[in-house]
C-alpha cells in the first residue's frame, strides 16, 4: 500500500494523449477514456493534479507535441515532479524525447511516473525497464509506418489512389472483389470539365470560378460535419494546378500512373500553367526524349539533350517573351499572365550539344518540327507501295531458289571433305596405336609427328563444321533481313507518323549508323541496303519518264513490268544474281 504522505510531496501532472493520425474509432483508449480509467486508479482525493494537459498529436515525430514541450518546461522548472498517465507509449514514440524522459528522472527532476497500465519503479532496474518500453513504443511505431508506406506504394503502383477523392471523383469499392478505386463524380464530375473547358478557351480563371458556384451551382461534397459549400478561390486553384486530373498521381513516394478516368490531356494541362504563369511540371521525363540516345553532335561529338521552351504573344501589347521560371506577368506592358484572355502560345523543342565533351562547341539547335521534317523526307526517299514490297520479295524468293540449288552443291562438297577429314582422324589413331608401332612411343620425334598431325585434322574438321553451320544461317539470315528490310521500307513512315517515342526512335536508328546534328541539321550516313532501294526506284521512274508521255499515268504493276531494265536490282544476274544486294544486306546482319 502506497503511503499517502509521500504523495503529496510530489506535484502531479496528467498527461493525455491520442494520435491525429487515427480515427477516433480506432483508438486503443481515448482521451476521455483514458481519464476515467486514471481516475478510477489514482484518484484526484489522494493524486492531486496541478496541471491537466491534453492533445491529438503523433508522437512519432519529435517536437511535433506543443502540451508535451509544456510538460517539459514545467518539470525543468520545478513546477511539476511527478506524471500520471495511461501507458509509455503515450509519453513518446520516438528516441529524441524517450530521451529526454529519462534524463530528467537520472537528474531527479521528475521523482515518479504512475501509468495506468504499465508499473515503473524509480530504480535503476525500473529506469531500463522503462527505457526498453519507450524503445518497444518506437519500434512499434517505426515498423508500422515502414509497413503503411509500404502498402501505400503497392497500391499506387497499381494505379489505385489511397486517400480521399479529389473533387469531382468518389471513392468507390468492388462489392465482389472488396477493391477500393476512384471513379467520376456523377454531380461534380462534368462541371469541372467543362470549367477546364473555358479555361483552354481563354476566360479568366477568377470568371470561371464565379460561373461555375454562381450560375452552374456547383457546391462541394456533403461530410458528416463539413462540405456542400461554394468552391473557394484556393480548391479551385489547387484543382487546375493538379496532375491528378490528366491521370497522374503525385504524391512524395513518386510519381504514378493512375487508373481513375481522365479529366483532360497533359498536353492541355501544362499549355493550362503557362496560361497561368506557372512553371508545371514538363511534360517529358529522361526517359521520354525521343531520338536523343542516338543521335550526337556533329563538331565535337558529344551527346545530345533536349530543351523545352514555351513563348507568349501578350493580347495587350503584342509582345513576344520568353516564358521563364520565374516569369508571370509581360515584361512590355506588366499585364499578368493568368489576367490574359487569349493569349496566344508558342511551344519548341530544341536538340543541342550538351558541350560537356567541349565547353566551346559552336553548333546551335534544331527544332523537333525541322528534325522531323527531316526523317520524313528520309523515309520518303525508299517508300515503296505494296505492289512493290510484294514483287521484290517474289523475285527475290525465286533468285534464292535458285541459289540454293548452288549452295547445296557446295554443302555436300563440304560433307565430303568432313567425312574424308573424319577417315584420316581415325586411321591416325589406328596406326597409331598398332603393336608394330609399340617401339615408336619412345621415338619423340615420330611422337610429335602424330601429334602435330592430328591437331591439323582436328582444326580442319572444327573449321568445316563450321563452314557448314554459316552456310545454313547465312542463307536463312538473309532472307529473313531482305524481307524485313522490304517490310520497313513500306511501313516506315506511316509507323513514324503515328508510333510513340520508341518507335520513332528505332526508324531513325535504322536509317544510319552515324546520326549527327550540326549546322543546324540532321546528318545521316545511309544504310546501302535503303540506298539500293532508293536507286532502284529512281531509275525506274527515269525509265518510265523516258517511255511513257507525261500525260498518261502509270501503275506500279505497270512499273513492275520494267525490271528487266532496272540495272540495279537485276545487276550481275549473268554472273550471281544477288551477289551486289546480298553483301550490302550481309553487312547489316554482321
Amino acid at each position: 500500500m502506497e503511503n499517502k504522505n509521500e504523495n503529496l510531496e510530489i506535484i502531479w501532472a496528467e498527461y493525455n494523449r491520442r494520435s491525429s493520425d487515427e480515427g477516433s474509432g480506432k483508438q486503443i483508449i481515448s482521451i476521455e477514456r483514458q481519464q476515467e480509467e486514471l481516475e478510477l486508479r489514482f484518484p484526484r482525493s489522494i493524486y492531486k493534479r496541478t496541471y491537466h494537459l491534453w492533445e491529438s498529436r503523433s508522437a512519432f515525430v519529435e517536437n511535433n507535441r506543443p502540451k508535451f514541450s509544456q510538460l517539459v518546461q514545467l518539470i525543468r522548472e520545478g513546477k511539476v515532479t511527478g506524471i500520471i498517465c495511461w501507458h509509455p507509449d503515450r509519453l513518446s514514440r520516438n528516441p529524441l524525447e524517450a530521451a529526454i524522459i529519462v534524463d530528467l528522472i537520472i537528474k531527479g527532476l521528475l521523482k515518479e511516473i504512475r501509468f495506468g497500465s504499465y508499473t515503473f519503479d524509480n530504480s535503476p532496474e525500473g529506469i531500463m525497464l522503462l527505457q526498453f518500453a519507450l524503445s518497444q513504443s518506437q519500434y512499434f511505431s517505426a515498423k508500422l509506418s515502414r509497413d503503411v508506406k509500404s502498402g501505400n506504394k503497392s497500391h499506387l503502383q497499381r494505379g489505385q489512389w489511397i486517400t480521399v477523392a479529389k473533387p469531382g471523383y468518389l471513392n468507390k469499392e468492388n462489392p465482389i472483389t472488396k477493391e477500393k478505386y476512384i471513379d467520376k463524380d456523377p454531380e461534380r464530375f462534368e462541371l469541372i470539365k467543362n470549367a477546364f473547358g473555358l479555361l483552354f478557351g481563354g476566360e479568366r480563371p477568377m470568371s470561371v470560378l464565379r460561373k461555375l458556384n454562381d450560375e452552374w451551382g456547383y457546391r462541394t461534397r456533403k461530410t458528416k460535419n463539413l462540405g456542400d459549400r461554394r468552391l473557394s478561390k484556393a480548391s479551385f486553384y489547387r484543382i487546375i494546378s493538379d496532375p491528378f486530373y490528366y491521370g497522374d498521381m503525385v504524391r512524395k513516394e513518386g510519381i504514378f500512373p493512375g487508373n481513375h478516368p481522365a479529366m483532360i490531356t497533359q498536353e492541355q494541362f501544362e499549355k493550362l500553367q503557362v496560361m497561368l504563369g506557372r512553371k508545371g511540371r514538363s511534360r517529358y521525363c529522361k526517359t521520354e526524349f525521343a531520338y536523343k540516345e542516338i543521335l550526337t553532335c556533329g563538331e565535337c561529338g558529344g551527346a545530345v539533350t533536349c530543351e523545352e521552351k514555351w513563348q507568349i504573344i501578350c493580347p495587350s501589347c503584342k509582345t513576344k517573351f520568353h516564358k521563364g521560371k520565374d516569369t508571370d506577368a509581360c515584361p512590355n506592358c506588366h499585364q499578368k499572365l493568368e489576367d490574359m484572355g487569349n493569349a496566344k502560345l508558342l511551344h519548341y523543342i530544341f536538340y543541342h550539344c550538351t558541350k560537356r565533351v567541349h565547353k566551346n562547341c559552336t553548333q546551335g539547335g534544331i527544332s523537333l518540327a525541322n528534325l522531323e521534317k527531316r526523317i520524313d523526307t528520309e523515309l520518303q526517299k525508299f517508300e515503296i507501295d505494296k505492289n512493290f514490297r510484294d514483287w521484290a520479295i517474289d523475285h527475290l524468293n525465286e533468285l534464292n531458289s535458285r541459289e540454293e540449288q548452288q549452295q547445296d552443291s557446295i554443302k555436300e562438297k563440304l560433307d565430303k571433305q568432313l567425312s574424308d577429314c573424319d577417315w584420316s582422324i581415325r586411321n591416325l589413331i589406328k596406326i597409331r596405336i598398332r603393336k608394330e608401332n609399340v617401339e615408336t612411343y619412345e621415338d619423340v620425334e615420330t611422337q610429335k609427328y602424330y601429334s602435330e598431325e592430328e591437331h591439323r585434322l582436328l582444326e580442319e574438321k572444327k573449321d568445316l563444321k563450321k563452314q557448314i553451320d554459316l552456310l545454313d544461317k547465312r542463307q536463312e539470315d538473309w532472307m529473313q533481313l531482305t524481307k524485313e528490310t522490304f517490310d520497313f521500307a513500306f511501313y516506315a513512315r506511316q509507323n513514324f507518323a503515328t508510333g510513340d517515342v520508341a518507335t520513332k526512335t528505332q526508324i531513325l536508328s535504322r536509317l544510319g549508323q552515324n546520326l549527327t546534328i550540326k549546322d543546324r541539321e540532321l546528318r545521316i550516313d545511309g544504310q546501302n541496303a535503303f540506298f539500293l532501294i532508293e536507286k532502284g526506284k529512281n531509275e525506274i521512274r527515269e525509265i518510265v519518264n523516258s517511255l511513257e508521255p507525261n500525260k498518261i499515268p502509270i501503275s506500279s504493276k505497270e512499273m513492275l513490268c520494267l525490271d528487266s531494265v532496272c540495272q540495279t536490282v537485276r545487276r550481275g544476274r549473268d554472273l550471281n544474281p544477288r551477289v551486289l544486294f546480298r553483301r550490302t544486306l550481309s553487312k547489316r546482319v554482321e
